[in-house]
């Protein structure tokens, strides 16, 4: 089965060279590349140069290391984290300026990743973390770092982060635009096709009639006539059936909902015992007992049968007021099938309206010349019973769904 086709991102780029795609399927290179990129020169400057009791350093490098290897997963966290690591560095000294390397990386994060307004965020977060640093010289009779609210690395991290986030956005709003087009063509060609799949059949069931009406009425005086026709009545039949079957196949192709509905419809349809056990799977025990002979070969009483024990079953799921058992009987004797569901809801499951699902059993059990009745239980519960003449011709169709 195919089903329509749904565009990625990677669709309109086009295949990406074999070292990008392979990075995209390692992220975890591109983090460890980063974290060098952004603490070596750290860890080079805190080697180079002497600083008393400037140990801290290296516990607040670590902690900024293992902060931007997980800058995916919380971004403004992260920046948090690294911004405050960097202010109590030892490094941010005068003559030496505050380690802005690190925070222009999850500062990248945060503005390719979430809102606007989270990256301007995140951008304040840095500007204060350089203020926060200032603070232990100035009590300290030090002269502080300077300051800068327009600090480089931190607004080419923050405008290639948010150039970075607005052409994600602008592609991912491109593919849902092609998807949309794409998902109409398809709805545009199952209607041409169920339109066409329309016309055939009303057109060969005409021929049909029309054909029969015709033999009919010649048998007695012009058999060979008559038995022509019969053969053109298959034959019509024959190709309206292959027709019929050739469009179906591509309205499921192109519909995975209706290619199951389909499968599970008509002479595909599961047996009791397996409508039951799918009812046991919500906590209720459900019992199923037959009585008499077996249900006749016709297709379209197993098919009634089915329809009305799936809807009674339905029913009980629910309206019934706390159900812990249902009881399904399926009794057929001499061409009548007589069809029982019984639940032991509580007694606010009696104030039923019937809806179409009660309505429905009735037409099934009309079709076949029988009666169908629902109500509440003596003493609690919901009952909902059907009697179906398996023998009597049926004079209405219902049709599947």
């Amino acid at each position: 089965m195919t089903e329509t086709p749904v565009l990625r991102i990677d669709d309109l780029r086009g295949p990406p060279p074999r070292p990008l795609a392979w990075l995209r399927r390692h992220p975890v290179v591109i983090d460890v590349a980063v974290v060098l990129f952004a603490c070596t020169p750290l860890a080079a400057a805190l080697v180079l140069r002497a600083y008393d009791f400037g140990w801290w350093g290296w516990p607040l490098l670590g902690l900024t290391a293992g902060a931007l290897l997980l800058r995916r997963r919380q971004p403004m966290a992260v920046l948090v984290v690294v911004a405050l690591a960097c202010a109590w560095s030892p490094l941010a000294q005068p003559g030496t300026g505050f380690p802005t390397i690190p925070t222009a990386f999850a500062l990248y994060t945060v503005a390719s990743r979430q809102s606007t307004v989270r990256a301007l965020i995140g951008y304040g977060i840095g500007v204060a973390a350089t203020v926060l640093a200032t603070v232990p010289h100035s009590l300290a009779g030090e002269q502080p770092p300077r300051v800068a609210l327009l600090d480089s690395f931190a607004l080419i991290a923050l405008v290639a982060g948010l150039i970075v986030r607005n052409r994600r956005d602008q592609q991912q709003r491109l593919l849902e635009l092609v998807n949309e087009r794409i998902e109409h063509a398809g709805l545009a060609e199952r209607t041409r096709n169920a339109a066409e799949m329309h016309d055939v059949v009303a057109h060969a069931l005409t021929m049909i009639v029309s054909l029969a009406n015709g033999a009919a009425s010649i048998r007695a005086k012009h058999p060979a006539k008559a038995d022509a026709a019969v053969d053109r009545i298959a034959a019509v039949g024959r190709e309206a059936l292959a027709e019929m079957h050739r469009t179906l196949g591509l309205l499921r192709g192109a519909d995975a909902g209706l290619d199951e509905r389909l499968h599970r419809s008509g002479g595909n349809l599961p047996e009791l015992e397996e409508l039951v056990e799918s009812v046991r799977a919500t906590g209720i025990t459900v019992s199923l007992t037959r009585e008499g002979d077996q249900l006749p070969e016709d297709v379209a009483l197993r098919q009634a049968v089915f329809r009305i024990v799936q809807e009674s079953l339905t029913n009980t799921l629910r309206h019934a007021v706390s159900p812990s058992s249902v009881e399904v009987v399926v009794i057929h004797e001499h061409g009548r099938i007589e069809i029982r569901v019984e639940d032991d809801g509580g007694a606010a499951a009696a104030v039923h309206i019937p809806g179409n699902g009660l309505v429905g059993i009735q037409q099934r059990a009309r079709a076949f010349g029988g009666t169908a009745e629902s109500g509440p239980r003596p003493g609690g519960g919901w009952r909902t019973s059907a009697v179906l003449n398996a023998h009597r011709e049926r004079r209405a169709e219902v049709h599947d769904g």
